[in-house]
């Protein structure tokens, strides 16, 4: 899965250092969001990491603690490039990738100089991202770029009937990893955005509230000797209370507690 990951991005890299010539990058100020407010009073303001697509096909980054605001950022304008706003929190060992990106997407974000992150544009920008990492072994494939696809069509689906109710809800429920795969093998198909299989588990001796890494799921609060029923699939996946970190799958859990 590595290298098939590292050959995507160097098919990236390769493609726009070689239409790099002549494109102009404009710098524009990030606009992070506010965090949910069922995230709040369990975790508190997050530090932030910035991932953004530079020149050449290199993803540049930037970091700051709570309160801070990034610095402008420079993004090509002759393409749909993503932008992807990691919150985190250290004292909770929450790094990067722990908790759902908000993001955005260049130029379809921007109005004048500034450029507004949200938790919707974190699903755009995350499949942007994994879009490009698809490795690419056939010619039809090649031509399957994320500055090419139809965002503002891929939109619209949420804001629809189209979709299920629930993935309108949380669009984390579907696997955009699989879906990103499907898309640059085959093209893409709506079809494909649907909730993966989940299983429900009961996870002994957690009580309490607990918020999870979506920022559009919906707290679950557990009575306070447990258990606690979470849906869990196949990928490991983030809950957080007051005093525990929960990472569960299908294959099982681990509770770190503070």
């Amino acid at each position: 899965m590595k290298h098939k990951l590292l050959l995507g991005f160097m098919v990236l890299a390769a493609v726009l250092a070689g239409c790099s010539e002549g494109l102009n990058e404009v710098d524009y100020r990030p606009l992070l969001p506010v965090i949910p407010p069922h995230w709040l009073p369990i975790l508190g303001e997050p530090h932030w990491r910035l991932e953004w697509l530079g020149e050449n096909g290199v993803w540049k980054t930037w970091e700051g603690p709570p309160g801070s605001e990034p610095p402008p950022i420079s993004l090509v304008s002759e393409w749909t490039t993503p932008v992807l706003a990691w919150p985190f929190w250290p004292e909770r060992n929450l790094l990067p990738g722990a908790m759902r990106p908000a993001g955005a997407l260049f130029p379809w974000d921007a109005t004048g100089s500034r450029l507004k992150l949200s938790w919707a544009g974190g699903v755009d920008a995350f499949f942007w991202k994994e879009l490009a990492a698809v490795e690419r072994v056939t010619t039809a494939a090649e031509g399957r770029l994320p500055w090419y696809f139809d965002w503002p069509r891929f939109r619209e689906l949420f804001a629809g009937d189209v979709l299920s109710e629930a993935i309108r809800e949380d669009p984390w429920l579907a696997n955009w990893r699989d879906i990103s795969q499907r898309t640059v093998q085959s093209g893409f198909d709506r079809r494909r955005i649907a909730a993966r299989a989940f299983t429900e588990l009961a996870i002994p001796d957690l009580g309490g509230y607990w918020i999870n890494s979506s920022p559009f799921a919906e707290p679950l609060e557990a009575k306070p000797d447990g258990p606690l029923i979470v849906n869990a699939a196949n990928v490991p996946d983030t809950w957080v209370s007051s005093g525990a970190v929960l990472k569960c799958s299908t294959a099982g859990w681990v509770v770190i507690r503070d």
